[in-house]
């Protein structure tokens, strides 16, 4: 019969014997091992932005989501709204890394954006219903989803 133990490594200072209460777990370092680095990020996330764009003329409506600059979601919500033949499209919401709606009854429309696309489709409802302004609907809604960029 064979009994075997196993004792954990412990780092003691010099002159100290194993076992002393001034001993500490060992970190390798001692027997030449060298310490794991800490874990590195292997990309990062990029905040995107979206914008919403109508024409009062026509009821055309344009959108944009997961752009990387404030300009460019403004240019490619009115450049949507255009292309159903509006040339008075104006951008009404930008967002960044949210979400939103808008709701419209037959006289006015309502922009809103949140953290989740419930919360920002209740809050355009819900402000389209208190205008009693008739009957509302929920035109559109999207969230801007930030974009993992991996490092090389």
């Amino acid at each position: 019969m064979s009994v075997n133990c196993a004792f954990a490594q412990t780092a003691c200072p010099v002159g100290v014997a194993p076992g002393s209460p001034q001993c500490g777990p060992d970190s390798g370092t001692s027997r030449g091992d060298i310490p794991t680095p800490p874990p590195r990020p292997t990309g990062e996330w990029i905040k995107t932005w979206g914008a919403i764009a109508t024409s009062q003329s026509t009821g055309e409506a344009g959108t944009s989501i997961a752009k990387l600059s404030e300009e460019d979601a403004r240019r490619s919500a009115v450049h949507q709204c255009a292309l159903g033949g509006a040339s008075d499209c104006k951008v009404h919401l930008v967002y960044r890394n949210q979400c939103a709606a808008f709701a419209a009854s037959h006289s006015d429309t309502y922009f809103q954006a949140a953290e989740s696309k419930e919360v920002a489709v209740q809050l355009a409802k819900k402000s389209c219903e208190k205008s009693e302004t008739g009957s509302c609907k929920v035109m559109y809604s999207d969230c801007t989803d930030p974009i993992f960029r991996k490092y090389h």
